[in-house]
């Protein structure tokens, strides 16, 4: 049986910090943005890297709802949270729609000394272990230390800078995996 109390795990990947947190968002903007985003138009322009092959499915949020809808402002009380005294800046939210059959590849969100931090949304509202979709974690020898299953209206609120592999869903899976990626510069403390 599934909880509803507040979660939050903290895990140190090469000296980043990486926290999974559960039960933050309320269930009526998890469905929200659940159903809405089955009605979104998605296109084929995200690449992990410059350098790899293959292009995912993503649409551009638009930056002023960072600053005015309260799902984004929840996300990033969240993050601030997490990395409290630090002050964060918008730099970039989109949403990622990946099928059976999609490549992602291992990379980071900002360069590897970055305090930047990125705030991850599993957004579906149904899914099944079965269907793979896990996010994976790397430390910097490239060796897989952790795998996030995709629960709904879960986030990992990280560090950029590690590295990481979105996987997509498994043969057996008929949906798509829907995350919102909202990436957040980091300015250094705020020196009260």
């Amino acid at each position: 049986m599934a909880t509803t109390e507040s979660r939050v795990g903290r895990v140190v990947i090469s000296g980043r910090d990486l926290f999974i947190c559960d039960n933050l968002v309320d269930p009526a903007l998890v469905a929200g943005i659940g159903n809405g985003l089955k009605t979104m138009y998605f296109v084929r322009k995200e690449k992990s890297r410059p350098d790899v092959p293959g292009q995912a499915a993503s649409a551009d949020i638009n930056p002023a709802l960072l600053t005015e809808d309260p799902f984004f402002l929840r996300l990033r009380a969240i993050a601030e949270k997490m990395f409290p005294g630090e002050v964060l800046r918008d730099i970039r939210a989109y949403i990622n729609s990946a099928v059976y059959g999609d490549s992602y590849y291992v990379h980071r969100d900002s360069p590897e000394g970055s305090n930047d931090v990125t705030v991850l949304y599993y957004a579906n509202l149904i899914w099944q272990p079965d269907w793979g979709g896990e996010t994976i974690f790397y430390n910097d020898d490239n060796d897989a230390v952790l795998a996030v299953s995709p629960r709904p209206g879960r986030l990992v609120v990280s560090r950029a800078a590690i590295l990481h592999r979105g996987t997509v869903p498994t043969r057996s899976c008929y949906e798509e995996r829907f995350t919102i990626a909202y990436k957040l510069g980091s300015g250094g403390s705020s020196g009260t």
